[in-house]
């Protein structure tokens, strides 16, 4: 028994360390939470992660008690917490598709209206509704299995985080690779400079103004924005896959890696619909961590610039 007491400590303490990561990334971007699918889904798996800690901390400090003739003990800890293991797990690839088709409608970003709320809150209902549906009567879940779980203190199982991981990190690889002369060019020319109290980070890019090689400079700005706000958690991920670390399925599910991916989307429509960078000075990037805007972007140089085959213009990073 004390092996299992130590067990639940030990599970406790880790959605704990989660739901205070949660609840202080979400308490840093508060502004920008609220303006998309993913910022609403950030806020309510942090909800759900604390009424599991509240009810976790209630079982194990009772032990043993009944509500409404039905008797609790710590074998439910390990219940509910294979639910949501389960749950949890199966959640990845399903809201990364739908906060995409957000960013890919929404594009560009306005402030958000009733009838947009109103979608956003159905759409996570369902979400969270289809899920716990999907477990209970088409997944392979057996709720017998919490003793063996309670046994073996396993709650390893197959997510789609791994999956999903891959696709993004092999994407910005490409990307990398398909940049590459942009990205050298950077960092041969990345000067640091220090105003007031704050420090900057500035890059010089030599930029082709020919008609078919916008696209390009513009996806190297987006992956120097990109990868210089997000490059410690790329590296982790990276380590994760390479090394083929288990992370628990309940741990995977976390704000900080839903933010990430909010950020990666952004990026990717942002590039694919190609929309004029200087206009979005107006709009409410639903993104506390990247700056999207640039200014000059290439297509008001071409327009400043008819004549130019190509023109250097610096890219300024601050914190």
């Amino acid at each position: 028994m004390d092996v299992v007491t130590d067990n639940i400590f030990s599970i406790q303490l880790a959605l704990g360390v989660k739901a205070l990561l949660n609840l202080s990334v979400i308490g840093l971007n508060w502004q920008y939470m609220h303006k998309s699918f993913l910022g609403y889904f950030c806020i309510s798996l942090a909800f759900l992660d604390l009424v599991h800690i509240v009810n976790f901390s209630v079982i194990y400090w009772l032990t043993n008690f009944a509500i409404l003739g039905f008797h609790i003990t710590i074998y439910h800890i390990y219940l509910f917490l294979q639910i949501s293991t389960h749950t949890y797990s199966i959640l990845h690839w399903p809201v990364f598709i739908i906060a995409g088709l957000d960013s890919y409608w929404t594009f560009p970003f306005r402030p958000l209206s009733l009838t947009r709320k109103a979608v956003y809150a159905a759409s996570l209902a369902l979400v969270w509704i289809s899920a716990i549906m999907y477990v209970f009567f088409i997944s392979n879940y057996d709720s017998e299995d919490s003793f063996s779980t309670m046994e073996h203190h396993s709650f390893l199982l197959k997510s789609q985080c791994a999956s999903l991981s891959l696709v993004v990190l092999a994407v910005i690889t490409c990307v990398v690779i398909y940049c590459r002369s942009g990205f050298l060019s950077l960092f041969k020319s990345f000067r640091g400079e220090s105003y007031t109290e704050e420090s900057s980070s500035f890059f010089f890019y030599n930029l082709d103004l020919d008609e078919g090689y916008l696209k390009k400079p513009i996806l190297t700005y987006i992956a120097v924005c990109f990868i210089g706000t997000w490059f410690p958690f790329v590296c982790l991920q990276s380590v994760i896959m390479v090394f083929r670390i288990d992370v628990l399925p309940y741990l995977e599910l976390n704000v900080p890696w839903l933010c990430f991916l909010n950020s990666f989307l952004i990026g990717a429509v942002y590039w694919h619909l190609n929309q004029d960078i200087a206009g979005l000075k107006h709009c409410e990037i639903p993104d506390g961590f990247c700056n999207w805007i640039f200014s000059p972007n290439p297509d008001c140089i071409k327009k400043a610039l008819p004549d130019a085959t190509s023109v250097t213009v610096a890219i300024i990073i601050t914190p």
